[in-house]
């Protein structure tokens, strides 16, 4: 009774336990913190007899419970179980069978071994036992644990163990061999640099594009500068680089472009506009678009670089942004903008900038690239013009760049359009910097003609007239710095707008604003020299309102009377006098009312003009009063704030050419000429299916087309003992026996049966399977012996069915 009872207690407390762990990985499903919140409702001691249990079920609980505890963070704070104090029982199982367990064992084991590395160190024997493993992931596994265990007295076999394993058939296991060198390049640089460039040496020169992959990442990593190791792979790698992962395009890409800068001789630009080729001028490639003298031209580049730009132009569909920024700065460093234009990369790059909606960083990045690009050619980007027009859901950040590719992409044939939706983006958009950039903007479109230059003129001081009372500073500061600067471009062609200025200074409703009062009034001191006559009334009628002004007013009234008086002394010359003049007799009077003014500055600069007047020297007048003065500089806020980022620049920095166009003739010794690659792939020990019935077992897997056809054609190799060859229906074992091969119907159909023949049933047809005799030897049955039993027992099952019967 005892016994039972206890029975029923232990078969109850097994249902619950499985009953919370289903529980357990059915929430887990559901959310990642689930599990990490049943572990934790797990005591130490229960814990500690999972990882100890001889069941592997219960061994891969144990270890699920401890990597969710690390990976929720709980196990330094919150969490009530001390995961590292669990260290001896979970390396216990570092010789588990089970490649799962391995595997959390390993990830357990990279984390905390620098914290007990002598009980570490046990567990180094059941790791290197793990690299003759048959299973190509679990050697992998085994190199990054090893690679991850941060204990000096490791490096050496991990060094051993990494030479052994960079033979290794699986191209998963020779990947992984390349990072574990980083790793330890990383870490004992001093000591094992000359052995990790020997292996890399050999990674390089792999035949699986996968090692490959990773090898790149060590050249870029270790060796950048270290170019001539890609010489007899360069045209192999060209060929391949739309099999290498896309992180590893971009890198090669890289690399490539430097080789090319330094070992492929410099393209040649020919002038086409001429139809007689002896007077043909030929350059080498400037280093930028914009300073090509040709109109028409053609380009004369390396066999070798023309292969590079060919498989980057198939690059143009990869999902990977980098790759698409790597293949455009290539074009943009090593040809010209025409042959960029043909490769449509300019069109994937806009594609990316569509899809990328939610992505700000991407977006932003992408214009900035764009930017780059069309300040160099803005035909490249032309066509998509439309794209960069402002949309209601773009930021700030993106509505000012897509305004800077707009103003680069300005032309006589898009302006008008471009002109109306600025207008449209300043009257209506509340943001301070789109308006302030659209106005930047408005400006670039004036430097196209004239009559742009008037109309935008025109309409920038009537809006600004209109509006002065509800414009931020800024935005008021933008908008007469830009009258200033079109005005003083061509002051006797708008003197309208300057009798209109001057209506704005002195009217009733005039304009409060101190900066902008003493940027007008600074423009009247400029045109003094064309249009004098103007400049004394407006002059008087500042002067009753003097004491309102702002400082900076104030102190453009002073430096426009003195002007003015200066312009006189000139006019008159010899015949010049103080008391006759009424410039003079202005100046005096606003000298005055500097003198109590109570900002120092307007103070001391009265006195100075003043003693220069009194004392009759003219010439430092004209020196100091007329000197040309540079044109000012729009929105400085905009310009200091949305600047390119320094990253962009620097990456799109162009690189110098370090070999001469002049020996664009062939060399007389080819550098680049192929290397021979190394294929492991011959090493293997298991035999997939494709191998078994394939029947060239003799063939490796990478082979070209004229190895597979002539192949094809002749008569095949004998197999190698214990290797099984197919041919047409039937197929021959390793011990020489031929078997022939049946289809599943005619399988299935041997199938014995115990229910009563019916009327319809049709007649079964069994298909026996043939073996032709190939020594005396062998037996005349089937199959061999398990094949024999099998039909034994098939025939005695079928007679004692029909004896049934």
């Amino acid at each position: 009774m005892t016994e039972s009872i206890g029975n029923i207690a232990s078969a109850l407390e097994s249902a619950k336990a499985i009953t919370l762990e289903a529980a357990a990985v059915a929430s887990s499903k559901l959310g990642e913190s689930s599990y990490a919140h049943y572990s934790k409702s797990i005591s130490s001691q229960q814990l500690r007899n999972l990882l100890n249990s001889r069941h592997n079920r219960e061994v891969k609980d144990g270890m699920k419970r401890i990597l969710s505890i690390m990976a929720s963070g709980d196990d330094n704070n919150n969490s009530s179980l001390d995961v590292e104090s669990f260290f001896a029982d979970v390396v216990k199982n570092i010789g588990n069978e089970d490649s799962k367990v391995k595997r959390m064992v390993y990830v357990y084991l990279s984390r905390y071994a620098d914290k007990d590395p002598d009980l570490a160190l046990l567990s180094i024997n059941a790791i290197q036992k793990s690299l003759n493993d048959t299973n190509p992931d679990i050697r992998a596994l085994a190199i990054k644990a090893l690679s991850d265990i941060k204990i000096s007295s490791l490096c050496p076999i991990l060094a051993e163990s990494l030479r052994k394993a960079i033979t290794d058939s699986s191209a998963t296991v020779r990947s992984e061999v390349a990072f574990a060198l980083l790793k330890l390049y990383q870490w004992k640089r001093e000591e094992y640099e000359e052995d990790i460039h020997s292996l890399l040496k050999d990674l390089l020169s792999d035949s699986e594009p996968q090692v490959i992959s990773s090898a790149i990442l060590l050249m870029r990593e270790c060796f950048s500068d270290e170019l001539d190791l890609l010489h007899g792979h360069f045209r192999y790698y060209c060929k391949i680089i739309k099999q290498l992962n896309s992180w590893s395009q971009y890198y090669l890409i890289e690399i490539l472009i430097k080789y090319c800068k330094k070992f492929i001789t410099r393209p040649l630009v020919i002038d086409t506009s001429s139809e007689e080729q002896d007077t043909r001028e030929t350059i080498p490639l400037p280093d930028e678009y914009n300073t090509i003298p040709f109109p028409m031209y053609d380009i004369k580049i390396d066999d070798d670089l023309r292969l590079f730009l060919k498989q980057l132009e198939t690059l143009r569909f990869s999902s990977n942004p980098l790759v698409i920024f790597s293949c455009c700065n290539a074009f943009y460093q090593l040809t010209t903008s025409q042959y960029f234009k043909k490769s449509k990369l300019p069109e994937a790059l806009i594609g990316f900038l569509t899809s990328a909606s939610e992505n700000e960083g991407l977006k932003s990045v992408i214009l900035q690239s764009i930017l780059m690009y069309s300040i160099s050619d803005s035909t490249l980007f032309l066509a998509n013009m439309k794209i960069f027009l402002l949309f209601p859901n773009d930021s700030v950040s993106i509505s000012v760049l897509k305004l800077k590719v707009l103003s680069a992409l300005l032309n006589e044939n898009n302006v008008q359009f471009i002109l109306k939706q600025l207008k449209y983006y300043i009257n209506h958009y509340r943001n301070e910097r789109i308006v302030l950039e659209s106005l930047n903007t408005l400006l670039a479109c004036s430097n196209l003609s004239i009559e742009l230059e008037s109309h935008i003129l025109n309409w920038a001081v009537i809006n600004m007239e209109s509006k002065f009372k509800i414009l931020t500073n800024d935005v008021l500061n933008c908008y007469i710095n830009i009258i200033r600067e079109l005005v003083q471009n061509n002051p006797q062609s708008h003197l309208r707008v300057i009798i209109k200025l001057a209506d704005i200074l002195t009217s009733d409703d005039r304009l409060t604003n101190d900066n902008a009062r003493a940027g007008i009034i600074w423009l009247f001191g400029e045109i003094s020299a064309i249009e004098f006559s103007v400049c004394p009334d407006v002059l008087r009628k500042l002067i009753p309102n003097f004491v309102d002004e702002g400082v900076e007013a104030r102190n453009q009234i002073l430096t426009l009377a003195a002007k003015l008086l200066s312009y006189e002394v000139d006019n008159l010359g010899d015949s010049f006098t103080l008391d006759d003049s009424r410039i003079a007799k202005i100046f005096a009077h606003v000298s005055y009312l500097c003198k109590f003014d109570d900002d120092f500055d307007i103070r001391d600069r009265a006195r100075l003009i003043s003693s220069i007047f009194d004392s009759k020297k003219y010439e430092i007048a004209t020196l100091l009063l007329q000197a040309p003065k540079p044109r000012t500089r729009t929105s400085e806020i905009s310009s200091n704030e949305l600047q390119i980022d320094k990253d962009i620049k620097s990456y799109h920095q162009y690189i110098a050419w370090e070999a001469a166009a002049e020996n664009s003739e062939v060399e007389a010794i080819d550098i680049r000429e192929s290397a021979p690659l190394k294929d492991y792939s011959k090493y293997k020990k298991s035999i997939s299916s494709d191998y078994f019935m394939s029947g060239r077992n003799n063939i490796p897997r990478t082979f070209d087309k004229t190895y597979s056809d002539t192949h094809r054609t002749s008569t095949p190799s004998p197999a190698p003992a214990g290797i099984a060859v197919r041919s047409n229906n039937s197929f021959t074992s390793g011990s020489g026996q031929k078997y022939k091969l049946q289809s599943l119907d005619e399988f299935l159909s041997d199938i014995p049966t115990t229910t009563k023949t019916r009327k319809f049933d049709k007649p079964r047809k069994i298909v026996r399977i043939e073996e032709e005799d190939t020594s005396s030897e062998e037996s005349e049955y089937d199959t061999s012996d398990e094949s024999v039993d099998d039909e034994e027992s098939s025939d005695e099952e079928s007679s004692s069915s029909s004896e049934s019967i």
